[in-house]
């Protein structure tokens, strides 16, 4: 049984993606999360190539695309911690109002039928 309700709430999740800005995926009992909306910015190599025969001049341009890199970097880190906030914060309220959808169901079955 509880595979099967397992499978149902990702099958729920997966249903749902649209509403979710990121992609989750259930492979094999594994679940991974990517961004969607979060391009992330391609690595520099060039100022890994500097040696001892760089002149300074080439070293500091090196060092601007470098920062300029690195502040690209802190803008995609920073898209998918929002990204993924959001997420979540749908993720739990999907949980929260379908398991409130099951209480609600079975206190009515308790219940029995309202006269």
């Amino acid at each position: 049984m509880r595979k099967s309700s397992g499978l149902i709430l990702a099958a729920c999740l997966l249903a749902a993606s649209p509403v979710f800005a990121g992609n989750l995926t259930l492979d094999n009992g594994q679940t991974t999360w990517v961004s969607t909306q979060c391009p992330k910015p391609a690595p520099k190599e060039e100022w890994k190539n500097a040696d001892s025969n760089t002149s300074g001049d080439e070293m500091n341009g090196l060092s601007t695309k470098r920062l300029s890199w690195a502040g690209a970097m802190q803008s995609y880190i920073n898209c998918v911690a929002a990204e993924s906030d959001k997420d979540q914060t749908m993720v739990n309220e999907t949980i929260a109002s379908g398991a409130q959808k099951l209480i609600n169901d079975a206190q009515a079955e308790v219940n029995g039928p309202k006269k």
